[in-house]
């Protein structure tokens, strides 16, 4: 595993796979996909379930920027609970056409973040 926390990292998050549950009901991983189709997990703990809900709340896709990362040599994200997540107040359906054009990446840079 790889860690990062040097800057920002951001994904274009277009899919929720999965929510893991361990206790109570709570989430503690959130599988989702981004653009790429690469698998990117939020995790999260009894008492720190923030990152999963500002996720799992919104409509895709959306732009999720975080301050952490670790990446796994199978392609794999994952985003530490904690880590400082936020989401760009971009409207899912211009980030969809954004997506349709080609033009991910040109969002991610404008935005001054590094692109995973």
């Amino acid at each position: 595993m790889t860690v990062s926390n040097s800057m920002q990292h951001a994904f274009i998050v277009t899919k929720i796979e999965a929510y893991l549950t361990e206790q109570a009901g709570e989430v503690f991983k959130l599988h989702v996909t981004d653009y790429r189709k690469r698998a990117v997990w939020l995790l999260g703990r009894l008492d720190q379930q923030v990152n999963i809900q500002t996720l799992k709340n919104q409509q895709l896709p959306v732009v999720l920027i975080s301050d952490q990362l670790e990446s796994s040599s199978e392609g794999q994200f994952l985003i530490p609970a904690s880590s400082l997540v936020s989401i760009v107040p971009l409207p899912a359906a211009s980030l969809q056409q954004v997506l349709e054009l080609g033009r991910a990446d040109e969002i991610l840079q404008s935005l001054s973040l590094k692109s995973c």
